[in-house]
């Protein structure tokens, strides 16, 4: 057996750029990109694609065949290993993490029985955040892990995921369930909406639904919602609540506000800070831009806490302020950073 012309190892994100013209393969820079012709109506964009792997049909006689793909991160298939059974000779893989070297196989089978194997190959997914996350029946969903950090370091992959909502005007549908649950093993659910708008979404036998109200941007300096913040960083640097997933309505504002305080927490720069929360521009819920008022309002509350050119410092100060201890601070680097891959 051999692997098909053009086995597929593209980024789980291609579709992370609106689409270019005809012949143009750049995806446009971020920091030049107008954001603002992207609007509720807009297409989500923030629905990856996947990463196909495809094979030959072994020369074994006639007859149907199935086949077993075993997919693992160990040459010998040992280390995390899932196995798949497909009908044709092709198999779409999701929510596999960034920057990763798989090694794959695939065993031919005629009504239940081996009758060809191939060797083990291998492909790397590519490194570039952010890790889309395709759930159906919402939006926005990605992880806060994958992205650069100084130093050669990385927000580790597979901790803790932002979202839309899962019930309200968007319903996680059946199939959306079992990969929150199943396949990425989600065990809390951080829902910073409104009393008046939240639920559990999720089996509450096997998902932890937490309810914190907040208020988002230049709100993270009212009293009324400081002790809300303090709640929500000491749930973050929970281990046993990981895999975790926050969200509001949209996963714009209020899932903004929290990713930006914790991403910058975790020494991310400012400009992946911005960039990462503009990329919400690609989901249904409208243009987020660095140049907003509501985004500048929440730098103004963050810039009395020390240098107006180091977002990371003063948000630890407004962390520390608000009661998030230097222990949680230290136990969410701890369990979040990690070397970058090489």
């Amino acid at each position: 057996m051999a692997p098909a012309d053009g086995v597929t190892t593209e980024p789980l994100h291609k579709h992370l750029w609106p689409p270019q013209e005809e012949g143009d393969g750049a995806a446009p820079d971020p920091q030049s990109f107008d954001w603002r012709h992207l609007n509720m109506l807009a297409p989500d964009r923030s629905l990856p694609s996947p990463v196909t792997l495809a094979w030959q049909r072994p020369s074994v006689g006639f007859g149907p065949l199935t086949y077993s793909v075993t997919v693992a991160r160990s040459q010998d298939l040992a280390e995390q290993p899932c196995t798949v059974g497909v009908n044709r000779n092709s198999l779409d893989l999701w929510h596999l993490h960034l920057g990763v070297r798989y090694y794959w196989k695939v065993q031919a089978r005629r009504f239940g029985r081996p009758v060809a194997e191939s060797p083990v190959w291998t492909f790397v997914t590519n490194s570039r955040p952010p890790r889309w996350i395709r759930i159906p029946g919402i939006t926005n969903v990605r992880d806060i892990g994958g992205w650069p950090l100084p130093g050669k370091r990385a927000i580790r992959q597979g901790l803790i995921y932002r979202s839309s909502e899962m019930n309200g005007s968007l319903q996680v549908t059946p199939r959306g369930k079992r990969i929150l649950q199943q396949d990425l093993g989600i065990r809390t659910d951080l829902d910073l909406r409104g009393k008046h708008e939240s639920s559990p979404a999720l089996d509450e036998e096997q998902v932890t639904w937490i309810n914190v109200p907040i208020s988002p941007y230049d709100s993270i300096g009212d009293d009324a919602f400081k002790e809300g913040y303090r709640r929500i960083f000491e749930i973050l640097a929970d281990e046993t609540c990981y895999p975790l997933v926050f969200h509001c309505v949209g996963g714009a504002d209020r899932g903004g506000t929290v990713a930006f305080l914790l991403n910058a927490l975790l020494g991310k720069t400012p400009e992946l800070l911005f960039r990462d929360y503009e990329l919400t521009s690609l989901s249904i819920w409208g243009e987020r831009s660095r140049l907003s008022e509501p985004f500048k309002a929440l730098l103004d509350v963050l810039a009395a806490f020390g240098d107006r050119d180091d977002i990371n410092v003063q948000v630890q100060a407004y962390l520390l302020s608000i009661g998030v201890t230097p222990e949680i601070i230290g136990k969410l680097r701890r369990n979040l950073v990690t070397e970058a891959p090489r």
